[in-house]
């Protein structure tokens, strides 16, 4: 059942469309984050072991940096023209490196900027975005912006 605070985020089915598109494979529980995660580790790796980690919690930011590690991986070095690109779009709190943490009022336009961001860093093989719904937070926008065609 949707909780108060769940039904303002919009209607589900959009928001699983959202994710559809964007091929985000949903979770609806702490058991199936840990599936997921055996699934994940079964897919084709990234193009090298270099990933920035994108969140807008930290929790959740440091669990992956703890996966990363222990599966092999290592946090990207971010070059320092990325950070400066980052400093002009986050609020002066972010975490000021990898993994990027653009705090818990992160807005779509917010993820989509510092995705595409980082998406240009040549010390980055990979990303993985970790997106933790809060009352300030709108999945279904921020999955979107970040599923738009870039020019």
């Amino acid at each position: 059942a949707a909780s108060h605070t769940g039904s303002l985020t919009g209607s589900d089915a959009v928001l699983d469309a959202a994710f559809k598109r964007a091929g985000v494979l949903r979770v609806e529980d702490i058991a199936d984050v840990f599936e997921m995660a055996d699934i994940l580790s079964k897919q084709p790796l990234a193009k090298g072991r270099r990933m920035a980690i994108l969140t807008n919690a930290g929790g959740p930011g440091v669990l992956a940096c703890d996966a990363l590690s222990k599966n092999g991986g290592v946090l990207a070095e971010l070059e320092p023209e990325t950070i400066e690109k980052l400093n002009k779009v986050l609020p002066a709190a972010w975490s000021h490196g990898n993994p990027i943490d653009i705090l818990g009022d992160a807005t779509a336009t917010t993820y989509e900027k510092s995705l595409e961001i980082i998406a240009t860093d040549k010390n980055c093989d990979g990303y993985l975005v970790v997106l933790t719904p809060q009352a300030m937070t709108a999945p279904t926008d921020c999955a979107t912006a970040m599923t738009a065609p870039t020019d």
